[in-house]
């Protein structure tokens, strides 16, 4: 006889005060933050869910009925696909993901991109804690928007991983690099080779890293502890991918782009 044993998830505490609008705003700001799921995060679905499950009953929830939106609604808002948003809700507790930390790419990443590319001289998508590990010559910030930026020379870009910032980002890149704005780049990014902008990002690059395992991010710390929910990959544009895969085979599987 098998025993089933059942997750019991205890309901979270509803807010006083919800606003749908803000609540979209703060997870979608929070992705682009942490670029990881945290238990920040996972908190502020829970609550969502639980308010727009009853959004056509008026009784229940006021503000959520006066809107008119529901779940569906809610994750398409976000931008982050519903099945990763469920693996998310689904998760136990993410203890060391607790919100008081931001994420950022191991260096052993950035100094490899850094010695095929021979300088990083701009990251679109970056913070002022994040640039004392990439040391890019230009960077920025959620508050600066760096699509709406000239971008130079050698990009380093690990995008924010929610939609649309995710696509936008790397189909700039693409852009740019075609326009010949910008030389090289080496973008690191989930291994979403079912998506549009992936699958224009491997039309044009030259080469890609399938990095065996997931990149455990750094904390402010310094300590590797955060992984996302599936792989990474390293994406090289440019004209050397012989030196490309020189620096990052240690990483994992090359393949070289043929489009």
């Amino acid at each position: 006889m098998t025993t089933q044993l059942a997750v019991i998830e205890s309901p979270p505490l509803i807010p006083d005060a919800w606003n749908y609008e803000e609540s979209v705003a703060k997870v979608k700001i929070l992705v682009y933050k942490w670029k990881n799921v945290t238990q920040e995060i996972i908190d502020e679905l829970r609550i969502a869910r639980e308010i727009l499950r009853d959004v056509r009953n008026p009784n229940k929830n006021n503000v959520a009925y006066a809107t008119l939106k529901t779940w569906n609604d809610y994750c398409q808002d976000i931008g982050v696909d519903r099945s990763t948003i469920h693996r998310w809700l689904a998760l136990p507790h993410v203890a060391q993901n607790s919100g008081n930390n931001e994420w950022y790419t191991p260096q052993i990443y950035i100094e490899a991109a850094r010695e095929v590319m021979g300088s990083i001289d701009t990251d679109p998508a970056s913070s002022g804690k994040a640039n004392e590990i990439v040391k890019a010559e230009t960077y920025f910030t959620s508050e600066d928007d760096g699509r709406v930026k000239h971008w130079a020379s050698n990009v380093w870009l690990n995008p924010p991983y929610a939609q649309p910032l995710v696509a936008d980002f790397c189909e700039l890149l693409v852009k740019k690099y075609r326009e010949k704005e910008i030389q090289q780049a080496c973008v690191l990014v989930n291994n979403a080779t079912e998506t549009t902008f992936y699958q224009t990002m491997l039309k044009t690059c030259s080469a890609v890293c399938f990095i065996k395992g997931r990149v455990r991010f750094v904390d402010e710390e310094g300590i590797e502890s955060g992984a996302p929910l599936q792989g990474q990959t390293v994406l090289y544009f440019g004209s050397d991918r012989d030196r490309f895969a020189q620096y990052f085979l240690k990483f994992g599987v090359i393949l070289y782009a043929t489009c």
